[in-house]
């Protein structure tokens, strides 16, 4: 006779495969229901035609307004799919159907990293954490809208993942030339690179990863310089740097699609009014300088901040893999906090940060009993994934949140703005995020009481 044990473990598993399918019952009927369909003009389309005219230059997006450009290897890439695919229905839907095969891709380093780290609590149920993966990564609005409309984001969050995984495996040149291939597609994923890169620097047991971090630079600069040019080749990330330290005004303080620190302080000033003041545009042009630098201080903060803790996790199995957890999730968290530009594809490259709990969580997932720390935890994570768009249709979600009450709040009329545009106005997934940050944190505090409860009385 089965024990009750064994049944429940069972059911468990049939619920979260039901979960998953209804996950991905909804992932494809999204795509599938998409305004723009499968063959519709995508983003990368909007961003290659201006780009493949001027491939040396800057280029001009948003009736005239200049416009960043993405890298040389998303000019090859797409000049390469277009001759082998000249049609240009089959070319978009080639493209989303690269990009849903990247995504998937990603989601399957994000179930390895279950494997990867190895602590008690992993190893005990993390077949029932990597199925709850699956459904939330299914969920992801953030995706949808990337693959739906055709969006680079895919192609960074890939590489990012991709890239943690590698380093973690210690298999640094793939990692390397992983995450040299995102900067140099689009430059987003330097967020990343920079604080591995020095944290590799001053940790001696990491320094291979330095030296094929340069060498995947170099072979990547001499492929793109014949298309690109120095500037735009590779010189590329340096060029964008500086646009970004030197050239504020490119940034989109009063975009509709944008949240974030930065956006929340320069619309505190006019009360979140949609009209535009411009006092609150020069500080915040003003601002997004600052930002960058907190951006690049912080990031730099952690990896200096992991080096010193190197010493406590380089004996303990699984140790090391739990502490570059946290420290992707840190950075992810830092990114959208300081990023002078967070839309809502862009919560893709800090998509570890969005499911760090899942990692993180050091008691049982389902106990026999719930505490008030766990309730706690949970309920700021499950919050925080909805107002996030991380579990929920926004379209649900948009029925529920008090949208005209804060347009009353601003003097805005109902009218100025559509839902999705008052949903990124009023910073509501920025505050998603930081309930997200919250539970990380509390998860964190149930790793005491694990190494305190399995240390031998």
């Amino acid at each position: 006779m089965r024990s009750p044990q064994t049944l429940d473990s069972k059911r468990l598993t049939a619920l979260l495969l039901l979960l998953v399918l209804v996950g991905a019952g909804r992932f494809a009927y999204a795509l599938t229901a998409s305004v723009q369909g499968w063959a519709g003009a995508t983003y990368m389309d909007m961003i290659y035609g201006p780009q493949a005219g001027l491939p040396d230059r800057p280029i001009a997006l948003y009736e005239g307004a200049a416009a960043r450009r993405w890298g040389p290897l998303f000019y090859l890439g797409m000049h390469a799919l277009r001759r082998a695919v000249p049609d240009p229905g089959a070319l978009r839907v080639a493209q989303r159907v690269i990009l849903t095969g990247l995504y998937l891709w990603t989601i399957w380093f994000l179930m390895r990293l279950f494997a990867e780290v190895k602590v008690p609590w992993l190893e005990r149920e993390g077949r029932y954490r990597r199925w709850l993966l699956l459904f939330l990564c299914l969920q992801s609005t953030a995706a949808i809208y990337a693959i739906s409309n055709g969006m680079g984001e895919i192609v960074t969050v890939f590489c990012i993942v991709a890239h943690l995984y590698f380093f973690m495996r210690r298999q640094f040149l793939a990692a390397a030339l992983i995450i040299s291939i995102g900067v140099y597609f689009k430059l987003y994923s330097i967020v990343f690179l920079f604080p591995y890169a020095l944290f590799s620097i001053v940790s001696r047991d990491h320094r291979n990863y330095v030296a094929c971090l340069v060498a995947s630079v170099v072979l990547i600069a001499l492929v793109s310089l014949p298309a690109a040019g120095w500037l735009y080749g590779p010189l590329y990330p340096l060029t964008m740097l500086r646009s970004v330290m030197k050239e504020p005004e490119m940034i989109p303080l009063h975009s509709e699609e944008v949240f974030g620190l930065l956006f929340f302080l320069t619309r505190m000033l006019t009360s979140f009014s949609v009209h535009a003041d411009p006092a609150s545009a020069a500080i915040g042009r003003t601002l997004s300088s600052v930002f960058s630098l907190l951006l690049l201080a912080s990031t730099a903060g952690c990896a200096l901040a992991l080096r010193r803790l190197e010493p406590r996790w380089t004996g303990g199995a699984g140790n090391r893999g739990l502490a570059l957890i946290i420290f992707q999730s840190a950075i992810g968290f830092l990114m959208v906090s300081f990023s002078p530009d967070v839309s809502i594809t862009l919560l893709l490259p800090p998509i570890v940060s969005l499911y760090a709990p899942l990692w993180l969580w050091a008691a049982p997932l389902f106990p026999p009993r719930v505490d008030a720390r766990a309730i706690a935890t949970w309920s700021l994570y499950l919050g925080g994934s909805v107002l996030c768009g991380n579990l929920v249709p926004l379209s649900l979600l948009f029925k529920v949140l008090p949208l005209t009450l804060f347009d009353r709040l601003a003097g805005n009329a109902v009218t100025d703005l559509v839902p999705h545009a008052k949903f990124m106005w009023y910073q509501i997934p920025m505050f998603g995020v930081y309930c997200v940050a919250a539970a990380s944190v509390l998860a964190l505090t149930t790793l005491r009481r694990e190494r305190t409860a399995s240390v031998p009385a």
